[in-house]
């Protein structure tokens, strides 16, 4: 209905203007050389109009004519947009379903027709990497590092990489770069502080880990690595604050008290450890300061008076007391030790040393050896540092596994582990 009314009222005023022009008055003439036109007024009018409309119309095709090689680049632009943004979509699918030659091939045919952007570059890049070409991938993330909007996401990739191959030069300074580049990013902190456990630069782990329940590893290994004495006893006053049965932070806080000529605070954090968690690293610290056999069998029992019945104590008291020269209180010692249930390696060899002391070079005192070694080649496994990640034995602990390289997985083990079963801390 609303066309028929809008046709209706068209129609009207064209028949209205037609009216009026048609009533104009007078005659117009021209004269162009020999030739001389003469019409009416509305004639000439009309005339006039269809002139203008064909000059216009002229004007449009001319325009047309001429700007069609610029048609064509656009619509060849357009074309390759179109057929490039697809080729995008099918390297993102062939992303999610791990399709590795389709992925590369889609990537580069978008790069092609898209050109060098951040998107292109990224797809490239990642499907590189899914297929097992470092080379290319690197190649696009350091395009994508050289445009001032990406350069954190080409420098996030390169870091990747260099990670990836253990190169924790290079990953230093690219995480660098990539600081400066877009400072405060939560991932490239947790990355940093890997890379500074990685790199053993402990202090500046601290500063980057946040909460972590290995706290106490790190703080023991920046003391160990601190030149400085004053910042040295700092990290490991922290680390035995936080696990005071932490042995290895016990003995870091320890070492450097007797250092500054804390002799008799150093012996109340061993005595204080040795009531939570008896460990021979405590002992040795202990006694270390006592050269007479008997001052050491004392300081072993004033050591041990607070948990004696442990199995480290009686085999501390039985150790002392044998090289004291007293083999029945370290007689004693080993058969309470193995009436209360323990049955370690260490404890036969001990036994066998007894027998050796007490019998001499006798038929019974060999016999009694052989019985003692006998039981010791079938005891339970000594107790020992020990990774928890690739299980490799280790003669001492360290902040960092000398093996796999993984950092606070060094754990002091009880005895010996049944095959297939996991590793139990004490």
């Amino acid at each position: 209905m609303l066309k028929v009314i809008l046709f209706l009222v068209a129609a009207s005023l064209i028949v209205v203007v037609a009216w009026l022009l048609a009533g104009i008055p007078g005659h117009v003439t021209a004269s162009i050389g020999a030739f001389s036109i003469e019409t009416s007024t509305p004639v000439a009018v009309l005339m006039l109009a269809v002139l203008v409309v064909a000059i216009l119309v002229v004007f449009r095709l001319l325009r047309a004519v001429w700007g069609i090689p610029r048609t064509g680049a656009a619509w060849r632009r357009r074309r390759r947009v179109t057929v490039g943004e697809r080729a995008v979509t099918r390297v993102l699918v062939a992303l999610a379903a791990g399709e590795q030659g389709a992925a590369r091939k889609e990537a580069r045919r978008a790069r092609s027709l898209l050109g060098e952007s951040p998107q292109t570059l990224l797809l490239v890049a990642e499907a590189g990497r899914l297929a097992g070409r470092e080379d290319e991938a690197e190649e696009a993330f350091r395009a994508l590092a050289k445009q001032k909007d990406a350069t954190f996401l080409g420098l996030r990739g390169l870091l990747r990489q260099a990670v990836d191959r253990r190169d924790w030069a290079e990953a230093l300074t690219l995480a660098k770069q990539a600081e400066a580049a877009h400072p405060g990013t939560v991932w490239l902190r947790q990355q940093r502080a890997e890379l500074a456990l990685q790199t053993e630069n402990w202090a500046e782990a601290l500063e980057l880990i946040g909460p972590d329940p290995n706290r106490p590893t790190y703080y023991v290994a920046a003391a160990e690595a601190d030149p400085d004495p004053a910042r040295a006893l700092g990290f490991a006053k922290q680390a035995w604050k936080q696990d005071p049965a932490f042995v290895p932070a016990v003995l870091a806080y320890a070492t450097r008290l007797r250092a500054t000529g804390s002799e008799k605070r150093a012996q109340a954090c061993v005595l204080e450890a040795w009531k939570r968690a008896p460990h021979p690293d405590l002992a040795i610290f202990a006694l270390a300061t006592q050269t007479d056999s008997l001052a050491r069998a004392q300081a072993a029992k004033r050591l041990t008076a607070a948990n004696p019945t442990h199995a480290e104590s009686r085999i501390l008291l039985a150790r002392t007391a044998l090289d004291a020269g007293l083999t029945g209180e370290a007689r004693h010692q080993v058969e309470t030790a193995q009436a209360e249930g323990v049955h370690q390696r260490r404890l036969s060899l001990i036994l066998a040393e007894i027998e050796e002391h007490e019998r001499g070079d006798t038929e019974a005192g060999r016999l009694a050896q052989r019985e003692a070694l006998r039981q010791a080649s079938t005891a339970d496994a000594d107790p020992h540092w020990q990774c928890t990640n690739c299980h490799a034995d280790q003669t001492a602990w360290h902040p960092k596994c000398t093996t796999c390289g993984k950092v606070g997985t060094i754990q002091w083990q009880t005895g010996q582990r049944p095959s297939g079963l996991p590793v139990i801390a004490a």
